[in-house]
């Protein structure tokens, strides 16, 4: 059949988007089956080319308009109560639970990433040397003590020995006077013998429970060092005190600082603020989990820079380690990290400037965000 195009030729565009129109929903829609014959796999969008004996493979999804995987849309924390920006910034703080210890952390962005300190997540070596140093210390005054115990139970036993042969001696006798001299003699002795073993199984009794107390302790501290260096994931505690998975992303080779990420949630988290923009007596909070108490904080003034650290005199326990120094409208200036002790004072907390985790950790970080929850 042959089309006389001139007849169509002013109403071309008008078919061609019809066609267009027509075609195109089924287009967007269509299935593609595939089906086995002689062992070669057939592809069609058409139904009507599958031999019957085939209709019940299943079709094909299109991967050509098929949508994009949808972004995370869980929201962590969206309706949890915070009357101001410092109880902002504490939604946004989290404990950090490893086999290296206990301490905390906090959201960075929005898509799940977590900053906390290095040592949390692994053992420092400094730290791991004076341990090692301890239970050595240890385990040679257990070896000590042990002998020094053997050697008391072999004078006991040679103080029996001698009261069975003052026994023996005292029931030979014959004269009263002697007899009498003699058992009053023994009798005093036995005294003595019965309490020195009385005492001494007491001591002994509590020398092997703390022997067995250290030796489940030095069990426990080789199990934790040898697993705290390979571990690669972490427990998290949320301000609802809901515990979450966490795996490590990156470690810093340069500072304490550690990069874990949150998968699947869209996350609370501290906007940055330069470390810069405060002044000596600006108020600073520390915000943590020190001995395991719950988004606890600690307020202070900032003191100054000393090393490349902020120091402030807020309050910096064991268990904030990680956890963030803000500013009274709830930005992260930096990361709490140590606290150096001064004579009849307190002492001096140090935190790592945030401008350090954004340098550091630039390749695994999306560009700064501007604002925060």
């Amino acid at each position: 059949m042959t089309i006389q195009w001139s007849r169509f030729s002013g109403k071309l565009p008008i078919l061609v988007t019809l066609v267009v129109l027509i075609c195109a929903p089924a287009q967007l829609q269509a299935k593609v089956y595939k089906y086995k014959k002689d062992g070669v796999w057939h592809f069609t969008d058409d139904p009507a080319q599958v031999p019957p004996q085939y209709l019940s493979e299943e079709p094909v999804q299109s991967t050509r308009n098929r949508a994009p995987e949808s972004a995370p849309t869980r929201r962590l924390l969206a309706d949890y109560p915070a009357s101001n920006q410092i109880e902002r910034a504490a939604v946004a703080t989290v404990a950090v639970e490893g086999a290296a210890g206990y301490g905390s952390g906090f959201f960075i962005t929005s898509q799940g990433h977590i900053i906390t300190n290095k040592h949390v997540v692994r053992p420092v070596m400094t730290t791991t040397a004076k341990q090692d140093k301890y239970f050595a210390d240890t385990q040679a005054k257990i070896k000590e003590i042990s002998k020094r115990l053997e050697q008391e139970a072999l004078r006991l036993e040679k103080a029996e020995h001698s009261l069975r042969r003052m026994e023996e001696i005292t029931a030979k006798q014959t004269d009263p006077t002697i007899k009498q001299a003699y058992k009053a003699q023994y009798e005093e002795d036995m005294a003595t013998y019965r309490s020195w073993k009385s005492d001494y199984q007491q001591r002994k009794e509590r020398f092997e429970a703390e022997k067995a107390k250290f030796r489940e302790q030095y069990r426990q501290y080789n199990y934790r060092k040898s697993v705290a260096g390979l571990s690669r994931t972490f427990t998290i505690y949320l301000a609802d005190r809901k515990r979450l998975y966490v795996r490590l992303e990156a470690i810093s080779k340069r500072h304490d600082l550690a990069l874990l990420k949150l998968d699947g949630y869209l996350t609370p988290f501290l906007k940055s603020a330069s470390s810069y923009s405060i002044s000596q007596g600006d108020p600073v909070y520390a915000i943590g989990n020190p001995v395991k108490l719950h988004n606890s904080v600690t307020s202070g003034v900032f003191s100054g820079y000393e090393g490349g650290y902020l120091q402030t005199n807020a309050q910096i326990y064991p268990g904030n380690s990680g956890g963030p120094l803000v500013d009274s409208q709830g930005r992260v200036l930096g990361v709490n990290t140590f606290k150096r002790l001064t004579r009849k004072f307190e002492g001096l907390g140090f935190a790592i400037p945030i401008e350090v985790v954004w340098q550091d950790f630039s390749t695994y970080l999306p560009p700064n965000p501007g604002g925060g929850n």
